[in-house]
């Protein structure tokens, strides 16, 4: 089985320096990535944050719950922006109507911002995971981040995105999203997985990806002792550097593979860690 825990709808541009354009897909789309690569599941993610200016329109929270009537393998996850009128019942509503998880939380605020901090309470006592990306401009420091979690204990956390992944290594250079070279042990990402039972990690787009593919001797260690904490994620539709589309392409799956781990480390990540959190 093979769950991707991270997945859109809608339109992306990429950033590519070999492909141009904004890249659009349906959920037909989707279910073909699914059938060609072998995946059982997803998780489909809404964003509160919509960038027309630039052709970016990933689908708001109803239009995913809407997407995934009917589909017994696309898990619908739901996001508003925290600041808005009535953000908690809104929430609530989300979640009545079939709503497993809280993300993809991007907004450019704090990450312990106190709007979001009562998101965070609420998804806490609803039992939804929070899948939360952390970069430079959104949900900013992960320091701030760890509190919460600490704070928020009863909250499922996965964090994924440039500013975690970074830290992957300790004492990472500042202003550099995708660090390269070895990674030096003592990093914040091993350390919060190990020490807070209630923070998982996606591997998902290219921060995940870089982590994972600058040391591979790293990599292994750090992936068999934190099996129970990595989930499987691509950021389909996203593009990656190379102008190929992430899920499709299946670069996280080949990283797994190359890294020669063990069965059961590899079926861990892939899957079994998602269904306890998502409780299928």
């Amino acid at each position: 089985m093979i769950i991707d825990v991270h997945t859109h709808l809608g339109s992306v541009r990429s950033y590519s320096p070999v492909l141009k354009g904004v890249i659009t897909v349906s959920k037909d789309d989707l279910k073909e990535y699914m059938n060609a690569v072998g995946v059982d599941y997803v998780v489909l993610l809404s964003t509160p944050e919509l960038r027309p200016d630039i052709g970016e329109n990933i689908y708001d929270a109803w239009k995913v719950l809407d997407a995934c009537r009917g589909e017994h393998n696309l898990i619908p996850f739901c996001s508003i922006n925290p600041t808005v009128e009535d953000a908690l019942e809104t929430v609530e509503r989300l979640y009545e109507e079939g709503a497993r998880g809280f993300g993809e939380h991007k907004v450019r605020l704090r990450v312990d911002h106190p709007s979001s901090k009562a998101i965070y309470e609420l998804c806490g006592r609803l039992g939804m995971p929070v899948l939360l990306h952390i970069d430079r401009g959104h949900n900013m420091d992960i320091h701030a981040f760890i509190e919460v979690a600490k704070t928020h204990s009863n909250t499922v956390f996965i964090a994924h995105g440039p500013g975690w992944w970074r830290e992957i290594s300790a004492n990472p250079p500042p202003d550099v999203d995708y660090p390269k070279g070895p990674v030096k042990p003592g990093g914040l990402v091993e350390k919060t997985l190990k020490e807070l039972p209630n923070v998982y990690a996606d591997i998902s787009a290219t921060s995940g990806l870089n982590a994972l593919s600058r040391d591979l001797g790293y990599s292994r260690r750090f992936l068999r002792e934190c099996r129970d904490k990595i989930l499987y994620g691509t950021d389909f539709p996203c593009i990656c550097d190379y102008g190929d589309q992430y899920g499709p392409n299946r670069r996280h799956l080949k990283l797994l593979r190359k890294l020669e781990l063990e069965e059961e480390v590899y079926e861990a990540i892939i899957h079994r860690n998602a269904e306890r959190i998502l409780k299928l």
